[in-house]
């Protein structure tokens, strides 16, 4: 994820939640402010994971 630092105060950010297919951080939060940024999504891996639900059941 490209965001480094807090967009409201400019400090460090760290991971807050990561994708559930590839395990790259996909959410971010900053400790000193409590912002969390907006979850991205990746497309190819929400495509591999309904493909994958869809062979199982």
């Amino acid at each position: 994820m490209k965001d480094e630092s807090c967009r409201r105060c400019g400090n460090d950010l760290e991971v807050n939640k990561k994708c559930d297919v590839c395990y790259i951080p996909n959410q971010m939060y900053c400790h000193e402010c409590g912002y969390v940024s907006d979850e991205q999504i990746h497309v190819q891996c929400m495509i591999s994971s309904k493909n994958h639900v869809s062979l199982v059941n």
